[in-house]
């Protein structure tokens, strides 16, 4: 097997202008770093209107913790913090959620039953 050599095409005149033109400009394309959220707003409806087991406070707490870490310019711990305001959030959001559902079906039972109490009641002529 014979290795033949291979030659690039030389360069037009306009890739060498465009190789030449500017050697001393550097640009750094990397990604911006976004600032991580805190919850603050969010931990405070967390606390006062479904603080079960005191979920809506402890994700305050790290709601603002994660908000003093980003004014301090710690934005690793403060992304920490602020993934542990949204866990204890969510965490609210979801009991809460149940707790109502929960009693929503109860009273739908509770209501149920009385109809058919109060309709056998009559039924009987009692």
């Amino acid at each position: 097997m014979e290795m033949k050599e291979v030659r690039a095409a030389p360069p037009s005149e306009y890739q060498e202008q465009q190789f030449n033109r500017d050697q001393h400009t550097v640009v750094t394309i990397g990604n911006p770093v976004e600032d991580p959220r805190d919850y603050v707003v969010w931990s405070i409806c967390s606390l006062f209107h479904g603080n079960p087991l005191c979920f809506g406070l402890v994700a305050l707490i790290f709601s603002i913790k994660a908000r003093d870490m980003k004014l301090i310019g710690d934005l690793q711990r403060a992304r920490g913090y602020s993934k542990c305001a949204l866990g204890f959030n969510v965490a609210v959001l979801i009991i809460l959620s149940l707790t109502i559902f929960s009693l929503v079906i109860v009273w739908i039972y509770v209501s149920v039953e009385n109809a058919n109490r109060y309709r056998n009641l009559n039924y009987w002529g009692q």
